[in-house]
């Protein structure tokens, strides 16, 4: 059989001189997957374009203009004292791979968030130019992203960001980054105050970079109203600047103009054909003042941007706050006795909210602002067990829209988890909610993709038994490696035929759950004769990543067959098997490290060993928590994945929505968990710093119904307090007495905790 890709290559190779030696690598590259059959998904092709481009230019510009001020990460990576340094060598390309770390802000029920780095650097959409904010005082020019150390926190429990600087004469100055909707549109709003006794001035610099690299920004003009970057509306000014300075990259940086004073009055322009145009507008700020401008979110489209320009007014937190209060004002709430994780946990309700778009969830605010199947299960979840059901319902009911006709859920082609995810997530809407009516809606969809899984896996024919029965090779969790067979796809795609039986079943349909439930079970029985294959010869029980993976990190995806999905229960041999190899081989301190791919300390992956350890009552699951705790940024966000050295992101969204979700679907687990027996668990763990202070749960939505409960001390005796406000169903608290149950709607009792 010809091997067309390696034809394909030799004629590159003799077209552009490429060695032999080069080629021979190319084309064995290929073969590193045990069954890399298929190209990559075309739809990242466009996003791998443009990463490498921008790396390209970065790596060109940063070097050649050492005296520039680069963002926060770069700057870093460029000073060879700083433990973030990265070595170029002859690699062409610089990219964020130290400091992924940033925070998203915007309305609730909107489509568009802006970002803000550890810094204070604003960024307004993927890939676009910044805004950033330098602080005079008297002659000296202080800039937050190099040499100085910005301190950053959440005033309030909404996506309000604060930045402050301290002076050298002392006082502080802080910059606050907030979202508001106004008749004219969503407007960011970027405020600097001056907490010092003197007066200092600010200037807001238009920027041609963001978080990940460099930005293309070819014209600025500037008037007394507003900044058009590009022919857009980008900033807004609520009143005339004090003075204005341009810069291109050949001219050099404009903060140099700053410091000697030399900048103008009025409007102006410029042009960089090199596209790393600038600008800046300098305000001065009186002891106690404020001064403030706006950037449109996002930015007007050249067609929207018209040649009129109206001043808008300042705007005030106060409007942020309140909307954000209105919409965080009903759910499940809680009050822990732990006040950082009491701020984690609030934080990330409304994190979570933001990353909900009309019609749409969205897996960060920056990188990963898209959607996909993966993802939105673990978030629409989220949304379900906190209480979010009218947004879950909003995003679920976009789902027939986004299949094919042959049944497929599409976000990526080849992505063979998605239709699992997709009717999991329905069905976990459906359990806490009992909504039928959606339900009823959604069920067609539901039947056309578990038609789908059970004609894919039928349609893949392999003469080798370890594959037999199972979807064919696909790239769903990157993280697990590359293009290959993967039980994680089984997996969610057994859970789907399992719960598009019970949605069948929920509708009266009762042949056709008898149905579904055949194809489920002729399903395991491949999955499990895989694994026993496949396992074998090495002599122990686990899950590997897949048919043809041995011991490798890609095994920790593999216990999804035990949390969320139920499918394998926690004292199975194949899970406590697969979690004793994952925390002799892959777990740094309490963290999980993952070697493949997004290589770092895994923060949802983390949380993905402790489902299971809480299902089984280990304390372990606890310690995992608290690890993630501590690696939260300030504003108690979280990257995808972590520098094992330096604690910050260094691969993925730094603002990662799915682990925003499992954190909170953790918290909400250790708190109220629906057991397999039927019955609701509160406090499966009690922390043992939790012991004698109080703690209470509001409004929590279970599969039973809707609970609350309080616990306060007496002594060493615990007295717990609950009532059902709808449903019932037998409580235990495995966390204070295992010995304890009650059926009851409502009571108090004693319980001595052990």
């Amino acid at each position: 059989m010809v091997d067309w890709r390696a034809a394909v290559l030799r004629r590159l190779a003799r077209r552009f001189h490429i060695g032999e030696d080069v080629l021979r690598h190319l084309t064995t590259f290929q073969r590193l997957g045990e069954r890399f059959e298929i190209e990559a998904p075309t739809e990242m092709l466009p996003v791998g374009a443009r990463t490498l481009a921008r790396a390209l230019r970065t790596r060109a510009a940063a070097q050649i203009r050492p005296d520039w001020v680069w963002p926060y990460w770069l700057n870093r990576q460029l000073d060879p004292r700083s433990p973030a340094f990265v070595p170029r060598g002859h690699l062409p390309f610089t990219s964020n791979v130290t400091h992924r770390n940033w925070t998203g802000v915007g309305n609730p029920l909107s489509p568009w968030e802006a970002i803000v780095d550890p810094a204070g650097l604003v960024t307004v959409e993927p890939d676009s130019w910044s805004l950033d904010w330098w602080v005079c005082d008297g002659e000296t020019w202080i800039v937050p992203s190099r040499g100085v150390h910005p301190r950053q926190s959440l005033p309030y429990p909404i996506p309000l960001v604060e930045t402050a600087v301290t002076l050298a004469d002392g006082g502080e100055v802080s910059q606050r980054v907030y979202a508001v909707e106004t008749t004219a549109g969503e407007r960011v709003v970027v405020q600097v105050r001056n907490g010092a006794d003197r007066p200092v001035r600010v200037a807001f610099a238009i920027r041609p970079y963001n978080p990940e690299g460099l930005a293309v920004v070819e014209d600025i003009e500037l008037t007394p109203e507003r900044v058009l970057i590009d022919g857009r509306e980008a900033v807004l000014l609520p009143e005339p600047p004090e003075g204005t300075v341009f810069a291109t990259f050949h001219t050099g940086d404009c903060l140099h103009r700053l410091r000697r004073g030399d900048f103008g009055r009025g409007g102006g322009q410029v042009h960089d054909p090199a596209g790393l145009a600038q600008a800046a507008v300098v305000y001065p700020v009186p002891p106690g003042g404020s001064r403030q401008v706006l950037l449109p979110l996002p930015p007007l489209s050249r067609r929207e941007t018209t040649g009129v320009a109206v001043r808008e007014p300042a705007r005030t937190e106060q409007e942020a706050l309140g909307r954000w209060t209105a919409a965080l004002d009903r759910g499940l709430r809680v009050r822990l006795p732990d006040e950082r994780l009491q701020r984690a946990v609030d934080a990330n309700r409304a994190y979570l909210l933001l990353l909900h778009d009309p019609g749409s969830i969205t897996a960060g605010p920056h990188t990963y602002h898209r959607f996909w199947f993966r993802d939105a299960a673990y978030q629409v979840a989220a949304l379900d067990r906190w209480g979010f059901h009218a947004e879950a319902a909003d995003v679920l009911v976009s789902y027939p829209n986004r299949q094919r006709h042959d049944g497929f859920f599409y976000s990526q082609w080849r992505e063979w988890d998605a239709n699992g995810a997709a009717i999991w997530a329905i069905a976990e809407h459906f359990r806490p909610t009992r909504d039928e009516r959606l339900l009823a809606e959604l069920a067609p969809a539901v039947r056309q993709g578990v038609n789908w899984i059970g004609n894919t896996r039928r349609a893949h024919r392999h003469q080798d038994p370890r594959v037999r029965g199972l979807l064919p090779p696909g790239v769903s969790a990157e993280h697990l490696g590359p293009f290959d067979y993967y039980y994680w796809d089984d997996f969610w795609a057994l859970r789907g035929l399992y719960d598009g039986a019970m949605i069948a079943r929920a509708l009266g349909h009762t042949a056709s759950a008898d149905v579904i439930l055949h194809e489920a079970r002729a399903f395991r029985y491949a999955i499990l004769a895989s694994i026993n294959r496949s396992i074998a010869d090495t002599g122990r029980r686990f899950i590997p990543a897949g048919p043809y993976r041995g011991v490798d990190a890609g095994l920790v995806g593999s216990l999804v067959a035990c949390q969320p999905l139920e499918l394998l229960e926690p004292d199975d041999p194949l899970v406590t098997g697969t979690l004793e190899v994952i925390r002799e081989r892959f777990t740094l301190g309490d963290a999980f490290y993952q070697e493949i791919s997004h290589t770092g300390l895994g923060t949802y992956l983390t949380l993905q060993l402790a489902f299971v350890e809480l299902e089984r009552r280990d304390p372990t699951a606890w310690r995992r928590l608290r690890w993630l705790l501590d690696a939260a940024s300030p504003t108690f966000t979280w990257p995808e994945a972590i520098h094992p050295q330096l604690g910050g992101g260094c691969m993925g969204d730094g603002h990662h929505g799915w682990t925003v979700a499992d954190f909170l679907s953790f918290v909400r687990a250790v708190l109220v968990r629906e057991q397999r027996d039927g019955t609701v668990a509160l406090l499966t763990l009690l922390p043992e710093e939790w012991r004698g202070h109080d703690l209470e749960v509001r409004d929590a939505p279970t599969y039973a119904g809707r609970l609350s409960y309080r616990l306060t001390w007496d002594g060493d005796k615990a007295v717990l307090q609950w009532e059902w406000h709808t449903g019932r169903a037998r409580l235990v608290a495995p966390g204070l007495d295992p010995a304890w149950s009650s059926a009851e709607g409502a009571g108090e009792v004693s319980l001595l905790a052990r």
